[in-house]
């Protein structure tokens, strides 16, 4: 059978460096790194208000900096966190000690990761899936969610729209270019985008994500590759 996840987390920068130099290199590398993750605050807060919280779904959580922002807002709640290097969930660990967490080592592709959740949230990770793996992702969460429950689906993406997908590509390099930590980051991070990602066009996911069964779908943000949908069930 073949992966639907493209890369081994030994592929990946953050095998490469504690968390605190990869934190600093992803929010360097991802465009409107910053702007996404108070996007997905705020619609965080706007969901608790609504709806009691108890149970959280990360997956790829890398160090944990998205799932500590919304634990803060809801810190009753339970996490479960899923990555498949030991390397990220080992800085999760660290820096989510204080609230509830059950970790899972594994692809999430693979992986029975349970059901009933409130939020489930994936952020720059998603786009290690081939396109057959997505679809079948979405469903998959689809299931996973308890009724009224949200997807936050934070990631690179493309566009169907060849002129725009060009220009994106164009702007995310200058980006890399202008931000990078130095020149080792940059060849590291330059290369992964390049050989490493598999962007989809935000059509087709949004297309994918009503065919699994998702209703109320908002595209909260965009910016050159980098995209925010929330989904409700």
């Amino acid at each position: 059978m073949t992966k639907s996840t493209n890369v081994n987390a030994d592929e990946l920068n953050y095998d490469k460096y504690e968390a605190k130099i990869y934190d600093n290199d992803i929010r360097r590398s991802i465009p409107g790194h910053d702007e996404l993750h108070k996007i997905i605050e705020e619609t965080t807060r706007e969901f608790s208000k609504k709806h009691k919280v108890k149970k959280v779904l990360d997956l790829g959580i890398g160090t944990g900096i998205t799932s500590e922002k919304i634990l803060k807002l809801i810190p009753g709640a339970s996490l479960t966190a899923v990555d498949f290097s030991e390397q990220m969930i080992k800085g999760a660990k660290k820096l989510l000690a204080k609230y509830k967490v059950e970790y899972l080592l594994g692809d999430y592709s693979e992986l029975d990761f349970g059901t009933d959740f409130d939020i489930v949230l994936s952020v720059i990770g998603f786009h290690h899936q081939n396109d057959e793996g997505k679809k079948k992702m979405f469903k998959k969460i689809y299931n996973s969610l308890k009724p009224d429950g949200i997807f936050i689906l934070g990631d690179l993406v493309t566009y169907r729209d060849k002129n725009k997908a060009a220009l994106n590509d164009a702007k995310h390099y200058h980006h890399l270019v202008e931000n990078a930590r130095d020149e080792k980051a940059l060849e590291e991070w330059a290369y992964h985008h390049k050989f490493l990602n598999v962007l989809t066009p935000i059509e087709d996911q949004i297309t994918w994500l009503k065919d699994a069964g998702f209703s109320n779908i908002e595209i909260k943000y965009t910016y050159l590759n980098t995209a925010l949908i929330t989904v409700k069930k």
